[in-house]
């Protein structure tokens, strides 16, 4: 008997009943409560009182707000409607209080998954596994519990699936690493053969500190390729919401190695107060790069590196693991860090351009049909969200040949639709002067995103001493400095027409 929360004492509801309960959460509350146990586990890591992380971890996996908030997490993503082995999704209010009712750990037995490909970018095909919307949810529910010890003990430049950091705290930790006159002059791009595939399944069990019969289910469960079941004997499976913290925490500590190598003191003290052989590693997730002094240096941390990977069941990928000068520059995250001289500069790759272009003229193919209104639309959302992510680096030329790149696929789309009219006509009819911007491809209601308008911003970088789970001061001043968006007048009645000689 559940004297605290007594819906949890009756599971068999009617339909109504569970749908008012679902409603009539108070999720301030839910998250609050949640946050508060997360703090005390990070708390209770970073002070290595262990016995305490066990006993919180036991309790936030039992606790019926974080099974509330489990299921709203894997029922409000993009993958929310993506089902498992059991074809079973939950979309409604009642469907997902069952499931958080029913979120139990006694008892519990992880579903085999559904294994299914998506194309990557060299043409190859990666393996996603999809578990079952209550295995997710069960893994989103101690990965609550996992997040907060993952972010004390791991490295302190890791910067992907962690929460308050992103690319953009990847991106300045490397022109603060690579941007000074005396940085280091070589760079290490190393590249984990299938990183999520091939992780040990027994230095996960050892190693992770989480229920391990649970974490054996999750890591045993098998998949479904077609009709056939077949068994997962490595690896965490990439689709699961564990997955990210399970790799992070099987390459954290790789800092540390690197430390005691190249910069600690006699006494065995890591400290970058001095730092010879300028070693600095910037990752993100399984995407890493190490700076050093000279050639060999890198050599040497190639070799440390494939030590520490073998402990735990992974290699590098000898094509893909190169040592660049940074006169030749290197490509991390959609993004091109070169030196001209002692002159730093990033800029969005080639790769990423040329994607995006890709993106617009797949859009313009589809739309050949299209109103000029949801051509712009669906342009518009692509466009602000690449200028966003790419905004922080030297941006102007390459957001200038975007756009003019765009222009001539407006120009196609637009001819195609007049074959008979001449260009004059076919422009007055599509582009218009706003203000003192001329040849604007718009309508009464909206216009085509500009990149050219985009300025580069200053990105404020995550203090890397602090923690989201306990400085939760910092991050909440953090995340409410945004920059105002310049809002546009339009009074398309009175604009004149684009006038074409």
């Amino acid at each position: 008997m559940n004297e605290r929360h007594p819906e949890m004492n009756n599971t068999a509801l009617s339909y109504k009943e569970l749908t008012a309960q679902w409603n009539a959460i108070d999720w301030p509350r839910v998250e609050n409560s949640v946050n508060n146990l997360q703090g005390r586990i990070a708390r209770a890591a970073k002070e290595e009182n262990w016995s305490d992380v066990s006993r919180l971890t036991r309790l936030l996996t039992r606790s019926y707000y974080a099974r509330l908030l489990a299921v709203r997490q894997v029922t409000s993503n993009k993958g929310k409607a993506t089902p498992g082995i059991d074809n079973t999704v939950w979309m409604t209010p009642a469907e997902k209080m069952q499931g958080a009712l029913n979120l139990t750990i006694r008892g519990y037995r992880a579903e085999p998954l559904v294994r299914t490909f998506i194309p990557k970018k060299n043409g190859k095909l990666r393996p996603l596994s999809i578990p079952t919307i209550r295995d997710r949810a069960m893994q989103a529910l101690f990965n609550m519990a996992l997040a907060p010890i993952e972010y004390v003990t791991g490295d302190r430049s890791s910067f992907g699936f962690r929460k308050g950091r992103s690319q953009h705290d990847a991106c300045n930790q490397i022109r603060i690493c690579l941007s000074r006159r005396c940085s280091a002059p070589w760079v290490l791009e190393a590249d984990i053969r299938a990183c999520f595939d091939m992780i040990s399944h027994d230095w996960l069990l050892e190693n992770i500190p989480m229920k391990k019969s649970i974490l054996k289910q999750f890591l045993k469960a098998g998949f479904m390729e077609g009709s056939q079941l077949l068994p997962t004997d490595s690896g965490t499976p990439q689709g699961g919401v564990l997955s990210p913290t399970l790799a992070n925490m099987a390459l954290n500590g790789l800092e540390r190695v690197l430390g005691m190598t190249f910069y600690s003191t006699k006494s065995g003290r890591i400290t970058k107060a001095k730092n010879p052989h300028k070693v600095n590693l910037i990752r993100y997730a399984d995407d890493m790069i190490i700076t050093a002094d000279t050639k060999e240096t890198a050599e040497n941390i190639k070799q440390i590196l494939i030590e520490f990977l073998e402990i735990r069941g992974l290699e590098l990928s000898e094509e893909k693991t190169l040592i660049t000068h940074i006169s030749e520059g290197f490509s991390f995250l959609g993004w091109t860090f070169r030196k001209f001289g002692d002159k730093f500069k990033a800029q969005p790759s080639k790769e990423s351009v040329q994607s995006i272009i890709d993106k617009v003229h797949k859009i313009f193919r589809k739309g050949r049909s299209w109103t000029q209104d949801g051509i712009i639309r669906e342009i518009n959302s692509i466009l602000r969200g690449w200028s966003n992510y790419h905004s922080i680096v030297s941006v102007s030329r390459t957001f200038s040949k975007i756009d003019n790149t765009i222009f001539n696929m407006c120009y196609a789309w637009a001819k195609r639709r007049h074959p008979k009219e001449s260009r004059t006509k076919v422009v007055r009819k599509y582009w218009y002067q706003i203000g003192s911007r001329k040849w604007v491809f718009s309508t009464e209601s909206q216009e085509l995103f500009s990149l050219s308008k985009v300025k580069c911003r200053t990105y404020c970088m995550v203090q890397l001493d602090k923690n989201p789970y306990i400085d939760i001061d910092y991050f909440e001043k953090r995340s409410q400095k945004t920059t105002p968006r310049r809002r546009l007048s339009r009074n398309f009645s009175s604009l004149p027409v684009a006038h074409v000689g």
